[in-house]
């Protein structure tokens, strides 16, 4: 974005319930100043940024009361010092817990402005429309800006497979619903403590707008709770989708956090669920590869997840590339039943180290169906 644009007030802000106040109300600064630097003193750009104490409190208590309970406020789950997830890995948790706070803790909004007012910070910020304040986020310029790596391309259609032609998830083209029709205002608010996205109670579900048609042949055999094997929806309506390998956390000379990953790819793998419960009842799931590796933070130091067995590196998934006929559903049942392309085998595992085959061993699929 042209920096002007980025920080350009628009004289439609000013008819705005938000445009009316002084700009002094949210952002403080000097009054009667006769610099600029002078008028900007005490100032804050990102006034937002403590929710429940934030200048949007005394309006918007209840969403600003509730919000930091959500992980787009908090993401202690994925780099919290500890309660991550990662840390189960860990036989030294001080170095993870240093390359955690310097390199995957910056992941999460930087005040209720990083989804009414503007581009996510951690995107670069800049506003979308001139200072007006707007209910629902913006799914291109806002959610995507975060979430651009995976959800993006797997939702628009931008990614590539060498297995199958990929196109755009059936709920953006060409209905073009947006990020909010799914991910509600109570979901994005926040309101409970959970340690997973999946943990939600408003976390969204197929179910919330899709009942099973048993009249489907496919449907009648996996995709009902007494089916002989039930199926998660994914497993038959997803597209490939990305893939990551081997991230590692650094500091380049300047200090600055930066990370590299070994490779990404699109591809879909099926594989048993090895978590089932009352929320995830399936005996199939979706799964996708997370990029941790034994030295992920080799950096801050030498072999300090010596326990990557503890947790799977496939993962539970909900891909964003829905569509009615996928690879799997082409030709019927032929598509799944002994292809074992599609699903998580040994094959998969090839060039692992033994601590990461031996973490997926619950996942995997050694009788193809």
């Amino acid at each position: 974005m042209e920096a002007d644009l980025a920080a350009l007030v628009s004289t439609e802000f000013f008819d705005t319930t938000h445009g009316k106040m002084d700009c002094r109300d949210c952002h403080g600064g000097v009054k009667f100043a006769s610099t600029r630097a002078e008028a900007h003193e005490g100032m804050d750009s990102l006034p937002s940024a403590k929710y429940a104490e934030s200048v949007c409190a005394p309006c918007h208590d209840e969403m600003t009361s509730t919000f930091a309970t959500n992980m787009h406020a908090d993401t202690y789950a994925v780099s919290g010092a500890a309660a991550a997830l990662v840390l189960e890995r860990a036989t030294d948790a001080e170095p993870v817990q240093m390359g955690l706070a310097n390199n995957c803790a910056t992941c999460h909004v930087s005040g209720c402005g990083d989804c009414h007012v503007s581009r996510p910070q951690f995107n670069g910020g800049g506003f979308v429309r001139g200072h007006v304040f707007y209910a629902e986020p913006n799914s291109s310029l806002n959610c995507m800006g975060c979430h651009g790596s995976r959800i993006e391309k797997e939702y628009t259609g931008k990614g590539e497979s060498e297995k199958t032609t990929l196109t755009a998830d059936v709920h953006w083209s060409p209905g073009g619903m947006q990020c909010v029709d799914c991910h509600t205002v109570e979901w994005m608010h926040g309101g409970e403590e959970y340690d997973s996205r999946y943990e939600s109670p408003e976390a969204p579900k197929c179910a919330d707008c899709h009942t099973v048609d048993d009249s489907i042949e496919m449907h009648a055999k996996h995709a009902l709770p007494d089916s002989d094997v039930y199926l998660q929806c994914q497993v038959c309506h997803a597209q490939d989708y990305n893939n990551c390998s081997s991230c590692h956390v650094a500091q380049d000379d300047k200090g600055l956090p930066y990370y590299e990953a070994e490779s990404s790819s699109f591809d879909l793998n099926i594989g048993r669920n090895y978590a089932q419960d009352d929320s995830r009842p399936w005996d199939y799931i979706i799964v996708r590869h997370v990029p941790v590796a034994e030295s992920t933070f080799d950096f801050y130091g030498k072999d300090a997840l010596g326990k990557l067995d503890a947790v799977p590196t496939w993962k539970y998934a909900t891909p964003h590339s829905i569509q009615r006929v996928t690879r799997q559903t082409a030709d019927g049942c032929n598509s799944c039943h002994g292809n074992r392309d599609i699903f998580l085998t040994e094959d998969d595992l090839a060039g692992l180290s033994d601590l990461e085959r031996k973490a997926n061993t619950d996942v995997l699929v050694t009788d193809i169906p």
